[in-house]
């Protein structure tokens, strides 16, 4: 079992990863569109050019991780201060790991039908 500690640790670094990665996307979004602001609101400009591109659909993967590990464990902890014994945190810990999975896999599910193009 991996201590609390180490897992607000890991916390933290992915916030940090989340700001970047997050500046990241919304610059990718909105300014750093060729074009300028006005063709960032295409769909052909940023949904396909954005996830056809390995490389941004590598980054949008690194950033569905850090959100999925950051969200679910911030919830985990808020569940255990509501309640404490070994039962509780047990259900608390086995729950937000697979919720955190899933959505993680659903996320990227997104992210392979953009990148192959519908082909999923």
């Amino acid at each position: 079992m991996v201590r609390e500690s180490t897992l607000m640790w890991i916390q933290y670094i992915t916030g940090l990863g989340i700001l970047v990665l997050g500046a990241l996307h919304f610059a990718s979004l909105t300014f750093l569109v060729q074009g300028g602001y006005p063709n960032a609101l295409s769909y052909a400009n940023v949904v396909y050019d954005r996830y056809e591109d390995p490389l941004w659909a590598a980054a949008l993967e690194a950033f569905l991780a850090l959100l999925s590990y950051h969200v679910f464990n911030g919830f985990r902890v808020l569940l255990l201060e509501l309640n404490q014994g070994s039962g509780w945190t047990k259900a608390v810990n086995v729950t937000m790991a697979l919720a955190a999975i899933a959505a993680f896999l659903y996320g990227t599910r997104t992210i392979l039908v953009f990148h192959l193009g519908g082909a999923i």
